[in-house]
């Protein structure tokens, strides 16, 4: 019960919920969901700031644990295109954005693969390697093709065009 009050709570954005959680002492590190996404990659997805901040600052959940997948919620901010998120959890959680889930997808991938263009080049600005390849041999660009997302094609282009 109280795993999905938790998700629940950090999806609708419901800080207060969370905040009582944590101070009856069951808002801890264990709690996910059915692929090991913990509530803090359920804030970065869903670009609850204040949760998120709430989540790693005051109830001390890890910034960078990886769900079954070994995505982190970097991964998951990335991929969602919410890039406050994203921000917050590299420059203030420390957070890893050069990192790869468990198939060499790195948040630049993810980012490229869902068309997130305001991401795409901040990850690039921040420089993460727009030829790293995944296990199966593709770059970001790959995944900006296939999506068919011009924008973010043409920026991974313009940042590395061999």
């Amino acid at each position: 019960m109280v795993p999905h009050r938790c998700l629940l709570a950090v999806k609708d954005g419901d800080l207060e919920t969370l905040k009582e959680l944590d101070a009856s002492g069951t808002l801890n590190e264990s709690i996910e969901d059915h692929l090991g996404a913990s509530p803090v990659h359920h804030a970065a997805r869903s670009g609850r700031l204040d949760c998120l901040q709430f989540l790693i600052t005051q109830a001390r959940l890890p910034a960078d644990k990886r769900a079954r997948n070994g995505a982190t919620p970097t991964h998951d901010a990335a991929a969602t295109g919410n890039l406050a998120a994203l921000q917050w959890l590299s420059k203030e959680a420390g957070c890893d954005i050069h990192g790869c889930d468990d198939y060499g997808a790195s948040v630049l991938h993810l980012a490229a693969r869902f068309g997130r263009s305001d991401t795409v080049q901040w990850l690039l600005h921040e420089g993460c390697d727009p030829m790293m390849e995944t296990d199966n041999g593709a770059v970001p660009a790959h995944y900006a093709a296939a999506k068919g997302d011009l924008t973010c094609l043409k920026l991974l282009i313009a940042h590395n065009p061999r």
